[in-house]
């Protein structure tokens, strides 16, 4: 039955869009979404790979040589500090060096030595005439009127500080190779050895030792002995009544005999130390 009027339209409908398919799938909207998220990523892997992973590797190359540059010049700079400190030290031990050779003997010191022994002898006499008064005015009138017969006798009322002996000893100068100055003397040092003999009171002989030791040079007194002149002991004088007096009062000074040897300790010149400087051990070959 036919109602008049009424339009019913031609119903057709669209049919599904016709994606294509590669590999066997479908394209849709999503998959061609996610498949150009995946080319993306590949895309970017390439380029970290290829472009910054190299400039990534060169970064690290360039810091590690600047790196190792800086440590190279802290390096430095310590070696310059550890020169700079050697330097210091080394001209501190000139210093300590030449302080300490000043007070060795010297060549022209050596020259002086016997006129300020003489002086120091000298200097010792200046009271002379001073203590013979003393002890002559406790003598009885016979000492008195026969003092030179007195002291020819039994020996001098005042002693007089003298030098008998100052006589190079050759055999005992030279380079110090005999460790008497200890291992560490042998080849550095030369000495100038003196043989000395004076006579003087007990005063006179202590006060002329302690000058030595004061003198310029380093001077070493050894194989030191002291005896006592025989005419130094106790007198007996006959004073005419028939009795031996012994007299206290009146006695002849002791003198002192000392016999030493005096060692000057002179530096050795670097010429004289190589020459004395004992040659290289030779390898022993092993057996």
């Amino acid at each position: 039955m036919t109602i008049s009027g009424d339009f019913i339209p031609d119903q057709t409908f669209e049919a599904a869009p016709d994606y294509p398919v590669v590999f066997g799938v479908r394209l849709t909207p999503r998959v061609s979404g996610i498949l150009l998220a995946l080319v993306g990523l590949l895309g970017a892997g390439a380029l970290l790979y290829y472009l910054a992973l190299p400039e990534w590797e060169q970064y690290q190359e360039l810091k590690a040589k600047v790196d190792e540059t800086e440590a190279d010049i802290q390096q430095q700079e310590a070696i310059v500090r550890q020169i700079d400190t050697a330097k210091r030290d080394l001209e501190t031990a000139k210093q300590q060096q030449q302080d300490v050779l000043t007070l060795f003997a010297n060549e022209s010191a050596l020259d002086t030595l016997l006129l300020d022994l003489n002086r120091q002898i000298d200097a010792r006499n200046a009271d002379l005439a001073r203590r013979k008064e003393q002890r002559l005015a406790q003598c009885p009138p016979e000492v008195k009127r026969n003092v030179r017969e007195f002291e020819d006798k039994y020996g001098d009322l005042a002693t007089k500080a003298e030098l008998r002996r100052f006589e190079p000893n050759k055999d005992a100068s030279g380079i110090i190779k005999d460790s008497s100055y200890g291992l560490q003397v042998n080849n550095k040092l030369k000495r100038q050895a003196v043989s000395v003999e004076l006579v003087g009171n007990f005063d006179q002989t202590a006060a002329i030792l302690q000058s030595i030791e004061r003198l310029q040079p380093l001077l070493v007194i050894r194989q030191l002995t002291s005896s006592l002149d025989d005419k130094s002991k106790n007198v007996t004088f006959f004073p005419g009544s028939g009795n031996f007096v012994r007299l206290s009062a009146c006695q002849p000074e002791p003198k002192i005999t000392t016999k030493f040897q005096l060692e000057a300790l002179l530096p050795l010149p670097p010429e004289e130390a190589a020459q004395a400087a004992p040659p290289p051990q030779a390898n022993q070959p092993q057996k």
